[in-house]
């Protein structure tokens, strides 16, 4: 099934073709639509982007931002359940290395009573549109983010590209089909009232960065803005191996990085196994856990961040226990695909008989964000087939694949040629809780991200390389 933008004709003639990515790829980089093609950060080009915006049904944008501060809530529930976070990683500590090292640490904080008053959680469900035979499409969620979210300040610039190239286009008056997109106003007043609730005017805010980070504009915008909403606020960048080699730890728990006291560690690496390549950077984790400054993510929103609680959440009851408003838990359990556990127990055998036996209607997941980690197809009966009985297993769930609907645009992206393709789109909506305690300061929806790639990808990671910037243009 395919949606339509009614007020764009395609394909364009290869005037308006030229005319249009030119002006595009030009608005792009006079904005700061950039990533940094060098590790010396000393080169610039746009980010690859949709000429136009994609069509999303007006109702389902409606329902996902609605939708957003529920989400919120419930993943502000579950880190707060010691006995749940046990007890559904139970298997994966086993299985992946990985988690079970956060896990450790999760467990030696809270043995050493390690409270923080200040909690800061930036919280991202991204959704396809769902192909239904003879119905229109459904909102189906791939999966919540909680962990190392970025590109905000990048959907920030593609909203306002996108309302650009539809004007020069001859579509004027345009913000009611392409919605505004407060991404980082949201996100950064978030940033500063943690900051504010943490107490200590001469603290920072630490952001946790790679070497060589290709986004370095997207936190670069970041800070702008935070110094924007008050320049008082020192903000410091560092990497994880530095940190590790170089922060301390006061018997008070203050967190000092460079002699300045740390009020937040907003991480934007240490998602992957590859982001610590020794116990150096696990060292920082774990002192930063210990330190009463606000972590976003904390450990154990780390935690609920994998692919195993989001297979557990998705089972009757379990939003249940932790929200009480009918409609919203309608509404959010609508989104949820199937999802199986692959534990070496009898419902973990039939999970993987099921992905053995049909492995073109599941996504094999393991515990890893960004693009690229997944198995698809032919590659997931192997996969289950060389893994079974071995506990390696229990690392991964097994999610039904989602049909997404087709459109039709135009991918700029650096040495490519522009050609009208079949793609799909992942809508994505950014969601910002601060408490103080148990006391909610915020909780709500800031703006959104649309990522989108042809439709033979599997994978759709901008930092994969196999997606494009793009904005919502509801019908």
């Amino acid at each position: 099934m395919s949606l339509h933008n009614d007020a764009i004709k395609l394909p364009l003639s290869d005037a308006d073709l030229n005319h249009l990515a030119a002006f595009s790829n030009i608005r792009a980089m006079s904005t700061g639509l950039l990533y940094a093609v060098t590790d010396r950060q000393d080169e610039a080009a746009y980010m690859p982007h949709t000429l136009f915006p994609s069509p999303v049904p007006r109702v389902l944008y409606q329902k996902a931002v609605y939708m957003q501060a529920g989400f919120n809530e419930l993943m502000w529930r579950v880190t707060k359940d010691d006995e749940f976070l046990t007890s559904a990683l139970k298997s994966t500590i086993e299985a992946d290395e990985f988690t079970g090292r956060l896990f450790k640490i999760y467990k030696q904080v809270q043995e050493e009573g390690c409270h923080k008053p200040v909690t800061l959680a930036v919280v991202r469900p991204d959704y396809l549109l769902h192909f239904q035979p003879n119905k229109p499409p459904g909102l189906m969620q791939v999966e919540i983010n909680t962990n190392s979210i970025s590109l905000a300040a990048m959907s920030v610039r593609t909203t306002q590209l996108h309302r650009a190239v539809l004007q020069e286009h001859g579509i004027p008056n345009n913000s009611q089909q392409v919605p505004d997109n407060p991404c980082t106003d949201g996100m950064c007043e978030g940033l500063v009232k943690a900051w504010e609730l943490y107490g200590q005017p001469n603290a920072s805010i630490l952001f946790v960065v790679e070497d060589g980070e290709k986004n370095i504009f997207d936190i670069t915008y970041f800070i702008y803005q935070i110094k924007e909403l008050n320049h008082a606020i020192k903000v410091l960048t560092r990497n994880l191996l530095y940190l590790g080699k170089n922060a301390q730890l006061t018997d008070d728990r203050k967190l000092i990085v460079d002699g300045m006291e740390v009020a937040i560690v907003y991480y934007r690496t240490g998602g992957d196994p590859s982001h610590f390549t020794s116990e150096m950077e696990w060292k920082f984790k774990l002192i930063a856990e210990q330190s009463l400054a606000a972590v976003c993510p904390s450990i154990s929103w780390h935690l609920a961040d994998t692919k195993k609680i989001q297979q557990e959440l998705s089972q009757p009851r379990a939003v249940e226990r932790y929200l009480s408003d009918p409609e919203m838990i309608s509404n959010m359990r609508s989104t949820f695909a199937a999802q199986y556990s692959l534990d070496l127990t009898a419902e973990g055998d039939k999970a993987a008989a099921m992905g053995i036996a049909n492995p073109q209607n599941y996504v094999m997941k393991p515990q890893r964000e960004g693009g690229g980690n997944n198995i698809y197809g032919d590659d997931i009966r192997v996969k289950l087939e060389e893994l079974a009985g071995q506990q390696e297993r229990s690392g991964y769930i097994l999610m039904e694949r989602i049909m997404p609907t087709v459109v039709k645009n135009y991918e700029l992206c650096r040495g490519k040629s522009v050609d009208m393709q079949d793609m799909v789109s992942e809508l994505g909506i950014y969601g910002v809780l601060v408490c103080k305690e148990d006391q909610v300061a915020i909780n709500k929806a800031s703006g959104h991200l649309l990522r989108t790639k042809n439709v033979m990808n599997n994978e759709g990671g901008i930092g994969a390389g196999a997606s494009a910037m793009d904005s919502p243009y509801l019908v």
